[in-house]
Parts: C-alpha cells; structure tokens; sequence
C-alpha cells in the first residue's frame, strides 16, 4: 500500500473516530421540553438531593428529550415566593416545605399538625400521605381549588425535628419546664409548645447558633442532621428524636404547564416523581443513619428517649381544634385524613 493510502486510511479512521464520539447519546441529546425546579437549599442537602434525583430520572426516562434544570440554593427567593412562582408559571416546579406552600393551598397544613404522623412511614412510606395513591389524589382536589394552578406530584421528608440540648438529656414533658427553648414563631408550633406548659423564644433563624452558643437559649429543636452540617456539634451534647412534627415537603409542578404537555411527557413527570419519592426516602434513611454515626463517634453527643411520649401527643393533639382554622377544609379534611390513615380509604 502507498503512503497516499495509508494517509487516506488514517483520515478515515479518524473521521469515523470523531463522528462516534461526538454524536450526542440520547441523554445528551439536544431535550425538546425544558422546565425549571426551583428550592431553596444546597444541591447537597435533603431538597437538593430530591430535585436532581429527579432531574435524573427524568432525563433518562425521556431519553434526553425532557430536561428539568434545577435552581439550587434558594436563587428564586424564598420558599413562600418559589410557590408563587410556581403557581404563576414563571418557575414550572418547585420542591417546598409543605407549610410555605399552604399560604396558598391550606389543606396542605394538615401535614404539619403536631403527631398527625407517627413518623417517615406515614408520610413517604407504601400508602403514605405524601405519595401517589387515593389520599394525594384527593388532596390535590383541594390543592388545584384553593390555589388555582398547583398540582402535588411528589412529596419527602428530612425527617422529624428532634429536640436539643446543652447539658442534659429532654426525656420526659418535666424535663421541658424552665428551660430556655427557640423556635420559629409559627401559629402551629406555637400551640404545640403551649399545650405543653412551655412558652418559647421566638428567634430568628439566622441568629440561633449565636444564641446558643452565649446562652440566650439552651435547647431548640430541627432536623437531626442540621447539629451535624452547621456545626452547633460545638455546643449542643444532648438530642432527643421524636415524632411530634415532620419536615414535610411537597413537589409542586405549575398544572397548566403540566397539561399543555403531550399524555406520555406528563406520564414520564409524574412517574419520575413516584420512583423519586421511593429512592429519597431510601436516601433520608441511609443519611440519618451517617448523622447519627458521626454525631456519636466523632462529636461525642448522646442521644436520649422519650419516657412518656403518649403525654407529649395527647396535649398537642389536644391543641388541635384552635388549629383547625389553619387547614383549609378544617376538621372535616383533619377527620378525613385520620380516616384514610386508618382505613386507607375515605
């Protein structure tokens, strides 16, 4: 063979080597629908992991042709203006705290009823609140009335706030009497901390850490990993995990957007989320697991038990009916959602 030929050969090769590495595979490929998921946390935390499980899944159940950009680290704003956004269409999904989304669709405040959950199972587990199945369906009825155009397609948890303390254990309602407690000044959580003799300091977020570590307070309550994450292992030593209020959080998609889709884009959607919500909540419960490994083994913190929580559940829920204002539907959604929890039907 010549050297023209080899050289023919060579460029052959070549050009047959480039055009296989650059043809996009179909999830690389340029998407036909694009929509944006808006949160307002790190791509790292509990909402972040949950928007790009589900960018993810989304993308490789389309092929590539229905790409969700997800908007990380609150860049929307806060959660209460990322669900208007979503109900206005300018963002097309967003992931949110169940009680921000509520000024708009109050049904969805008897998620955070304090014990209306008795932990992660009832709200993301098989026939949980938060998933697909008859009580979503009939949520949504009041979601898409009260708010116009939000549609639940999704739902998770980081959780259930624990208590925390500097320097002892919180394991009876006794134990809670004297002590100096933050917490969020919120309608709800008021009533709750109320109904067990406990009147809290209202202190802003941000401040919290500061608080805590000069003593202006010496115990608040939040998700278990936030003692971990943002360091408060410093002066925190003691937490108590219950059950009294969950960090629920809905997925939200703009409904006329949802329905100006073909039938098999908004099957690929809402398919995605179902598969989401059993692969997140495999996620929380691996992360809590590390949490506690971590907080034990290398911060030295103990982790305590309630003695009487029936106590603790029987004055919360007793506070119930000056909440029911609060949900929309009132008590006859609160005594439908007891019932389904019950039964699992209506």
């Amino acid at each position: 063979m010549t050297k023209r030929h080899h050289g023919l050969s060579g460029l052959l090769a070549f050009a047959l080597t480039l055009l296989v590495t650059q043809t996009p595979t179909p999830a690389e490929a340029k998407p036909r629908v694009t929509l944006t998921l808006a949160h307002c946390c790190p791509a790292d935390h509990t909402y972040g992991v949950y928007a790009h499980q589900l960018a993810d899944r989304v993308a490789a159940n389309s092929n590539g042709e229905i790409k969700i950009e997800v908007l990380d680290g609150g860049v929307m704003g806060t959660e209460q203006a990322i669900a208007q956004k979503v109900q206005l269409g300018t963002v097309q999904m967003g992931a949110i705290t169940s009680n921000n989304v509520a000024q708009l669709a109050p049904s969805l405040n008897v998620l955070v009823l304090p014990y209306m959950s008795s932990g992660p199972e009832d709200l993301t587990g098989d026939g949980g609140l938060l998933r697909a199945g008859p009580y979503r369906d009939e949520m949504n009825k009041r979601v898409r009335a009260e708010s116009g155009s939000l549609q639940v397609i999704g739902g998770f948890t980081n959780s259930f706030r624990s208590l925390f303390s500097k320097d002892e254990c919180i394991d009876s309602l006794d134990d809670l009497q004297g002590r100096k407690i933050r917490a969020p000044k919120n309608p709800v959580m008021t009533a709750m901390w109320e109904s067990w003799g406990v009147s809290t300091y209202p202190i802003a977020w941000g401040e919290t850490f500061g608080a805590i570590a000069t003593g202006v307070v010496d115990s608040f309550d939040s998700p278990t990993d936030v003692i971990l994450n943002m360091g408060f292992h410093e002066h925190i030593k003691y937490i108590t995990e219950a059950t009294y209020l969950p960090l629920a959080a809905v997925v939200v998609i703009n409904e006329p957007f949802l329905q100006s889709l073909s039938p098999e884009d908004r099957a690929v959607i809402l398919t995605s989320a179902d598969e989401v919500d059993v692969s997140h909540a495999a996620y929380v419960a691996e992360n809590n697991a590390r949490v506690h490994k971590a907080l034990t083994e290398d911060h030295g913190i103990t982790f305590c038990e309630l003695q009487d929580p029936e106590v603790w559940a029987e004055k919360a829920r007793g506070a119930w009916p000056q909440l029911y204002d609060l949900v929309g539907g009132g008590k006859d959604w609160v005594d439908m959602t007891l019932t389904y929890k019950d039964t699992g039907s209506f």
